[in-house]
C-alpha cells in the first residue's frame, strides 16, 4: 500500500512541476510580445516628434509666394519602418505680417503679434507593410500647434 502511494505522489508532483513550466514558458512569451509592442509604439512616437521637427524646417525653407503654401509633407525613416503624413492645417501671421498677404487658403490672420509664425499640423504617423515590424500595424494621429 505504501508503495503504491509513493508512485501516486510522484506522479502528482511531476504533473504540477510540469503545468507550471508551461505556464511559466507561457507567460515569457506574453512578455516577450509585450515588449516588441511597446518597443515600435515607442519607436512610432519618437518618428513622429522627429518628423514634426523636420516639417518645421521645410515650413521655414520653403518660399511661399502668393497663393502657393505648403500643404503637405511626407516622410519615411531610414529604415522603412514608418511613414509620416503631414498636413498643414492653418499658418497663423498677424495681420501687419507680409506672409499675411500671400492669399494662401490655410492662412488665418490674427491680431496678436506673439502668436505670429505659428503653425497648425496634423501629423499620421503609419508603419509600413514589412517584417521588420513584426507585422504590427501602427498608426499614431496628432494635432499640434509649432512655431515657425
Amino acid at each position: 500500500m505504501k508503495k503504491g502511494f509513493g508512485i501516486i505522489t510522484a506522479l502528482i508532483v511531476m504533473i504540477l512541476v510540469s503545468f507550471l513550466l508551461g505556464l511559466v514558458i507561457k507567460l515569457s512569451f506574453v512578455d516577450i510580445k509585450h515588449t516588441q509592442n511597446t518597443y515600435i509604439q515607442e519607436r512610432a512616437k519618437l518618428f513622429l516628434r522627429s518628423s514634426i521637427e523636420n516639417a518645421i524646417m521645410g515650413i521655414e525653407g520653403y518660399k511661399r509666394t502668393p497663393y502657393h503654401c505648403l500643404k503637405h509633407i511626407n516622410f519615411k525613416d531610414a529604415d522603412n519602418r514608418f511613414e509620416a503624413n503631414i498636413t498643414v492645417l492653418r499658418y497663423y501671421f498677424s495681420e501687419d505680417s507680409v506672409d499675411s498677404t500671400l492669399g494662401c487658403p490655410n492662412i488665418v490672420r490674427i491680431k496678436t503679434t506673439g502668436s505670429n509664425g505659428n503653425v497648425l499640423l496634423k501629423v499620421t504617423v503609419s508603419s509600413l507593410d514589412n517584417k521588420k515590424n513584426g507585422d504590427k500595424k501602427i498608426k499614431f494621429t496628432t494635432i499640434t500647434l509649432q512655431k515657425i
